[in-house]
């Protein structure tokens, strides 16, 4: 009898423990499924140390005119390409093998209302350029411009035209409203790997540009 009493005491002990264990194991599995589901949620600090991977395209579509969105196209460049280089730059081995420093540039297309406080009434110029790309602070990427009225044309410019040269070849005409000697600096914030915002100093509306190449 007594030994019966003592198997029963036994296998009691061994189900409460059984259960605990099984509490534990779900509170765990829990825990974690709420940490997975924060972590989905939240929107990762993207770095601007490594340049290089923002290579690729980004537009931002102009939801009012298509003709009149703007793209940002960065890739890698050879620093001995750009005149008297100055800025960020890395090594790396080109196609023959061979150490070559690099930096980020590319093109920007874009319009004249980028550098307008207010617009005046007469229809914005258009223009493609060559930029120059650098970290800035921690979470940003400034774009440098520079151009002049030279380079302003009357119509859109878009993909794949590379050079005013080009666009002027196809067609497009010079603006000739006003003069224009730019050389600025576009921030353009990084929301996440796939969308950079730009936050211009003169227009006071941010322009998110998404990467779609």
């Amino acid at each position: 009898m007594k030994k019966n009493k003592v198997v029963i005491c036994l296998l009691s002990l061994f189900l409460f423990a059984c259960q605990n264990q099984k509490k534990e194991i779900q509170e765990i599995k829990q825990a974690k499924e709420i940490e997975i589901s924060v972590n989905k949620n939240k929107i990762a600090a993207v770095k601007n140390d490594a340049l290089y991977d923002f290579e690729g395209e980004y537009e931002y579509r102009n939801s009012d005119s298509s003709n009149e969105s703007l793209f940002l196209i960065l890739k890698k460049v050879e620093t001995k390409s750009i005149p008297d280089f100055e800025g960020t730059s890395w090594e790396e081995k080109n196609e023959k093998g061979e150490n070559v420093r690099l930096t980020l540039g590319g093109l920007l297309y874009g319009n004249t209302d980028l550098f307008e406080e207010v617009t005046e009434g007469y229809t914005p110029g258009f223009f493609v350029v060559n930029v120059q790309v650098e970290p800035f602070e921690d979470n940003a990427l400034k774009v440098n411009v520079s151009f002049d009225s030279s380079d302003v044309l009357e119509n859109p410019v878009q993909p794949p035209i590379e050079s005013t040269k080009e666009a002027l070849r196809k067609g497009n005409k010079k603006w000739e409203i006003r003069e224009l000697n730019i050389n600025r600096e576009l921030i353009f914030e990084i929301k996440n790997s796939k969308e950079l915002i730009l936050k211009p100093d003169l227009n006071p509306e941010d322009k998110t540009f998404k990467r779609i190449k």
